[in-house]
């Protein structure tokens, strides 16, 4: 139920952003998505849209093990953009579980992956949020890339 209730707090605060008609910058999201990969937060997205007005805004969105973890998520987000003035909407979850899925320090599985690694343990997440009763949010939109 509390997943349930997770998604449903983040399809409307992107209903939120798009009522403002913000832009979505394709591109910029994609990028920062995977910095933010790169820096040990393979659970964690980001959509980054300007509005006509030229007002920023910068949404995080996913999984992390601790608060630390989305705190992580943010600053360096902020120094990837490097824009002060951008309006930060961070609705990253925390859930203890993901830090399950980290390999063991020293394992082979440790050693780096294919690239697709991070979307790999989005699925499984995703999987195991619809396994345990989760619906998958109405698709009036991009929510996550």
């Amino acid at each position: 139920m509390q997943v349930l209730v997770s998604v449903i707090v983040i399809v409307s605060a992107c209903s939120i952003a798009r009522a403002q008609n913000y832009v979505i910058d394709q591109g910029t999201s994609d990028a920062l998505t995977r910095y933010l990969h790169l820096n040990e937060l393979p659970m964690v997205t980001a959509q980054f849209s300007t509005s006509p007005g030229g007002s920023k805004q910068l949404i995080l969105t996913g999984f992390v093990a601790t608060q630390f973890g989305r705190n992580d998520a943010e600053r360096i987000a902020i120094g990837y953009l490097n824009d002060p003035s951008v309006n930060m909407v961070d609705q990253i979850l925390l859930d203890p579980h993901v830090e399950d899925m980290r390999p063991p320090a020293g394992s082979a599985a440790a050693a780096p992956q294919s690239p697709n690694n991070p979307d790999q343990l989005w699925n499984k997440t995703m999987q195991g949020i619809y396994k345990n009763g989760g619906q998958t949010p109405a698709s009036n939109g991009p929510m996550l890339p």
